[in-house]
């Protein structure tokens, strides 16, 4: 038998009515009164606070036009004033600051190549000196000339004379006369057996021997060197035996130096004379 002829339409129809779930009904919100209430109170706080921006915006544009009123008025009286000053207009304010920088530094240039100039007439008068000037190199042993008195040759000196104790000093002597008892063993050697006041006392005795010795060919305007390690009181007592100049000095750079020194002093000595 067919499926349809065992049921009745009408009752399924009813069936399925009857299945299907009601519907609650939707309950609408109701208004809070105290939510309401804080909106409210929120929108007039914004509401004031626009108001004091916008009061405190109007004030600073206010101050700030002031400003630029009082800037623009500063410059247009400074620009007056500029005009004023140099005529028609800037140029002849840049004009006569760049003649203002000119002059200055023209003139620190002409001082600076004065000074230059001084030196460099100081240094050639004094290397004239130098190679005018006749040096006399005195070693007190029969020894060849040590390379002290090669250095002060290549120095320029018109002429370096090397003597020795073979070869003794001839009169007159020269601008200046070096007694070399550093490169001599005269000071070093035959104290053996002698106690160190001994070799003290015979030391001092040699020094005074020597400078006794070459006294005997110094002009006055000769500047005597004496080369020699250590202090001497025979060297000390010249400033009361000696008139002309004297200087003891102890390292091959310093003598050099001193000689050089000497020479310019032999020099004035000369030109007074």
């Amino acid at each position: 038998m067919h499926l349809l002829n065992l049921t009745d339409l009408s009752h399924l129809w009813d069936f399925i009515i009857a299945q299907t779930p009601t519907p609650n009904p939707t309950v609408s919100p109701q208004p809070n009164p105290t939510t309401t209430s804080n909106d409210i109170e929120l929108l007039k706080a914004q509401i004031e606070f626009l108001k004091t921006t916008n009061a405190q915006l109007n004030t600073s544009f206010t101050k700030f036009v002031e400003a630029m009123k009082f800037t623009l008025f500063f410059f247009t009286f400074l620009g007056g004033f500029l005009t004023f000053i140099f005529g028609k207009n800037l140029n002849d304010a840049k004009n006569t600051a760049k003649e203002v920088i000119n002059q200055e530094v023209k003139s620190n240039i002409t001082n600076l190549v004065t000074v230059e100039i001084e030196n460099l007439k100081r240094t050639l008068q004094r290397e004239k000196v130098v190679s005018s000037t006749v040096v006399d190199y005195y070693l007190p042993i029969n020894e060849r000339e040590p390379d002290d008195c090669i250095l002060l040759r290549k120095r320029g000196f018109l002429k370096v004379r090397f003597w020795n104790k073979k070869r003794q000093p001839k009169k007159p002597s020269g601008d200046v006369f070096v007694l070399d008892l550093l490169n001599s063993n005269l000071l070093s050697q035959g104290f053996a057996g002698l106690s160190e006041n001994d070799i003290k006392q015979r030391r001092e005795a040699i020094v005074k021997e020597q400078i006794d010795l070459i006294l005997n060919f110094l002009e006055n305007t000769t500047v005597l060197v004496i080369y020699v390690k250590g202090r001497f009181q025979a060297i000390d007592d010249l400033a009361t035996r000696v008139s002309f100049h004297y200087i003891p000095v102890n390292a091959t750079i310093s003598l050099m130096g001193i000689v050089a020194d000497s020479a310019y002093v032999a020099y004035g000595e000369k030109s007074v004379v």
